[in-house]
């Protein structure tokens, strides 16, 4: 192992390794099929929400553009969208019976991973924090992602409504 890896490593907070296990875990128990409450499908988008709000909280210019890309993709996410017809909702219990699925996982970790570099490469060189490509870089994936998340997890939540809704103005 480098000299670098093995300084990073060590510098690295412990709860950071915390929040990636049950980032880990959380994610592989949503490969599974499994059957929710519908209000459960907000937790984790909602905690990625405030981490969020932490992270594009760097400077203004980088909190805009990841609010912006955050509603944007959200939005879009919502409205075009289409869950798999797997995906039921027993409207009596009002429990969702949801397939497997890797995309958590995936826009989870790969949240937690940007978030991680880009806050090693600011520890490294904080220069950097004022570059434009660096002010709106992060922002942009970071929103970006974020807002998938967002957006499909009130596509499921919003599910017995969602064909009601129309984009009608």
């Amino acid at each position: 192992m480098g000299e670098f890896t093995s300084h990073l490593l060590q510098r690295t907070p412990l709860w950071v390794w915390g929040v990636l296990l049950m980032l880990i875990t959380l994610g592989v128990r949503q490969l599974k099929p499994r059957v929710v409450k519908r209000q459960t499908v907000l937790i984790a988008p909602t905690v990625f929400l405030v981490i969020g709000l932490m992270g594009a909280g760097r400077n203004l210019m980088g909190f805009s553009i990841w609010m912006l890309m955050l509603v944007c993709t959200a939005v879009v996410t919502f409205f075009f969208w289409q869950p798999q017809q797997r995906i039921r909702l027993d409207r009596g219990s009002d429990k969702l019976l949801l397939p497997g699925s890797l995309i958590p996982l995936f826009l989870m970790l790969t949240i937690f991973l940007l978030n991680y570099a880009i806050n090693v490469i600011f520890t490294r060189h904080p220069e950097l924090k004022n570059s434009f490509f660096w002010q709106v870089g992060p922002g942009f994936l970071l929103g970006s992602l974020s807002g998938i998340f967002m957006g499909r997890a009130a596509t499921l939540f919003f599910l017995k409504y969602k064909n009601s809704i129309s984009l009608a103005v």
